[in-house]
């Protein structure tokens, strides 16, 4: 079995929407698992690094299954992501 097929759910094909500096979510299977701020990512979205805050850097990758959005400022979901 690959992990195309273990994936609960499908995710999209690159995450080239957010950009260096935006704070995000990631969630997977509807649960909140991380969040911090983008310190890095791919030209084709397919990798990002998250820094929590106070905490090291994480590498995310499309394939892991994770939901990822964009945090506005106060805390509430980005309307443009």
């Amino acid at each position: 079995m690959t992990l195309q097929q273990n994936r609960a759910t499908p995710s999209p094909a690159r995450w080239d929407d957010v950009q260096i500096g935006d704070r995000v979510n990631l969630q997977r299977n509807g649960h909140l698992e991380h969040t911090g701020r983008v310190d890095n990512r791919t030209p084709d979205g397919a990798i990002v690094w998250v820094t929590p805050e106070g905490g090291s850097r994480k590498l995310f990758h499309i394939a892991d299954g994770y939901q990822l959005t964009a945090v506005a400022a106060e805390g509430t979901p980005d309307e443009d992501n």
